[in-house]
């Protein structure tokens, strides 16, 4: 106590500043569920390390302030648990900060207020404390200094043992997986190169083609819509059994298929939008730099090909595959907020287009992001009170609402495409699958928004239906009967989306796979697998799912 006491303020910053460093280890040795020793190395090995950093000079407060990556790395990861009450910062959870428009982000941080309050009560005093120290010049004893960083190197080396031990007993020990905050900035490594990849994609998939050509007649006059939604959960979609009448619409149309069993490979839009929009799936997701989209098989098969998107831009996988269209709209271009609804104006218009005998059309949403209520207007407020845009659990009942009256809103604008299409005498189909679910307190746990490290049920659960036109019915009998014989099989959109349009569609090329398409009668259900941050493919029950989530899944016989 006497050796405390005679502390200076600089030396007391030496020895608060670490241990604010390692909140982050202490709580996910507990949410992580670590072994000893590997708990016991995530918090000796950087607690002796940021001793040995603080050491390196007796300017305390340059120390401090150099460390200043770590305090980000560890607000951020505060956060992140807050959040989703486990895991470490994942490489998807930095291409989202990449990939997510700003508003959304400021959505998304108004409802973050105690958590991001939380650590900038934790780190702002040090960062002040730091400059003021340095500005003043208070400095550390050179007697303190040195025992300093021999306690800091007694913690290292204590480190450096539990982590062979850990290493030779461990199973499944990782450095890059295990050490905090060694796996974050391994992910973020990861994440810079695979944002790079992405900007050289115009130049690695140059060189791609599908070999595509048609089967149909020349004559026929097609059209073939495919929808892909935004965070949209089959839990709260009547087609699918919900108990709320939130598909009107829709529950009254013929030569509609719903599809109940459809889980997604991945609970990321950057990800599982691709394996929508393409023949890669989580098996083969590394290779998405040397190939093209659904949109460029069409488009070798003499179609017209359009991409009319209600998103932002912002140089993701998405917006090359994108700019492979003949037509491309991006609605927010005019720099304004606008309903997805709005989109099927510009489909009417290309139907219109007498001109274009074959035609395929790709609608990217912005669906049932959160803030729900900005996502419809005041025509389809169906449940009430649905205002609240504070997202916590006390609320549910009016988030659930908001969420409920999106899909309303959804129902609304795809029966106008079906309309669209059937007065206009067209051949074809409209396609919709959402891109993952999302997470609303909907138990014990508190989980809210998606693209969590690890997934639940409801972020995996997602809606996805297909309609045949009558002209289409009538020209390729078959196809609807076995979509209805497919209906109660499992699916995965981001296998079977792809292979049942072209199927679909009657366009044929050397990697078609009949049996992943929907409209086949020699579908075949796919492994339920699920891709990892890592663009690992993982079996889905042996990711971490909750048994919570396990049992949720298996009541819906989907596993």
């Amino acid at each position: 106590m006497k050796l405390f006491k005679s502390f200076a303020q600089a030396e007391w910053l030496a020895v608060i500043f670490p241990l604010l460093l390692l909140i982050p280890n202490v709580v996910l040795n507990h949410t992580e569920n670590l072994p000893f020793l590997s708990a016991a190395t995530n918090l000796f090995l950087p607690l002796g390390f940021y001793g040995l950093i603080l050491s390196l000079t007796r300017r305390i407060g340059l120390s401090v302030l150099c460390c200043l990556p770590f305090m980000i790395f560890s607000a951020f990861q505060i956060v992140l648990l807050y959040l989703y009450g486990e895991s470490i910062i994942a490489v998807d959870m930095f291409l989202n900060v990449a990939t997510t428009n700003p508003r959304e982000v400021s959505e998304l941080l108004g409802n973050l207020l105690v958590a991001i309050g939380t650590v900038v009560a934790l780190y702002l005093p040090m960062i002040v404390w730091a400059i003021v120290d340095l500005c003043r010049r208070r400095n550390l004893s050179d007697r303190f200094q040195k025992a300093y960083r021999k306690v800091s190197a007694a913690l290292f080396i204590v480190g450096v043992v539990l982590l062979l031990l850990s290493v030779a007993f461990v199973g499944r020990f990782s450095v890059d997986k295990d050490i905090f905050p060694v796996n974050v900035i391994h992910n973020l490594v990861t994440a810079i190169s695979r944002a790079a990849d992405a900007a050289d994609y115009p130049v690695t998939s140059a060189g791609f083609t599908f070999g595509s050509r048609p089967t149909h007649p020349d004559a026929e006059r097609e059209v073939y819509l495919l929808v892909v939604g935004e965070t949209s959960r089959a839990d709260n979609w009547q087609l699918l059994g919900y108990d709320r009448e939130t598909n009107p619409r829709l529950s009254a149309m013929e030569r509609l298929v719903a599809f109940p069993k459809a889980l997604t490979q991945s609970n990321t839009t950057h990800k599982s939008v691709p394996m929508m929009l393409s023949d890669l799936t989580a098996a083969d997701f590394d290779s998405i730099n040397s190939r093209k989209s659904v949109i460029s098989a069409f488009k070798e098969a003499g179609f017209h090909t359009v991409f009319l998107s209600n998103q932002r831009r912002n140089g993701s996988y998405i917006d090359y595959f994108g700019l492979e269209a003949d037509s491309v709209v991006f609605l927010k271009d005019d720099g304004r907020e606008h309903f997805d609804g709005e989109l099927v104006s510009i489909v009417d218009r290309c139907l219109a287009d007498t001109s274009k005998r074959k035609q395929f059309i790709v609608l990217h949403t912005y669906g049932s992001h959160f803030n729900y209520r900005d996502r419809y207007d005041d025509r389809f407020s169906h449940f009430l009170p649905d205002r609240t845009v504070d997202a916590n659990s006390s609320h549910r009942a009016e988030l659930i609402n908001a969420f409920d009256n999106t899909v309303r809103y959804i129902d609304s604008y795809l029966a106008d495409l079906m309309v669209a299409v059937e007065s206009g005498r067209w051949s074809g189909a409209v396609v919709y699958a959402s891109d993952h679910g999302e997470d609303i307190f909907d138990d014990e746990r508190n989980r809210f928004l998606h693209a969590s490290p690890v997934p639940t049920a409801s972020q995996l659960h997602v809606p996805a239906l297909v309609w045949l036109s009558s002209a289409y019915t009538d020209r390729h009998p078959g196809k609807l009967e076995n979509l209805i014989g497919n209906r109660e099989c499992y699916v995965s959109p981001s296998v079977s989306l792809f292979h049942t349009i072209v199927d679909l569609a009657g366009i044929d090329f050397s990697r078609r796979d009949s049996t992943l398409s929907l409209a086949s009668g020699s579908y075949s259900e796919p492994a339920k697998c699920y891709l990892t941050d890592r663009n690992e493919k993982v079996v889905l029950e042996h990711f971490g799912l909750k048994p919570l989530d396990i049992e949720t899944l298996k009541k819906k016989h989907i596993l």
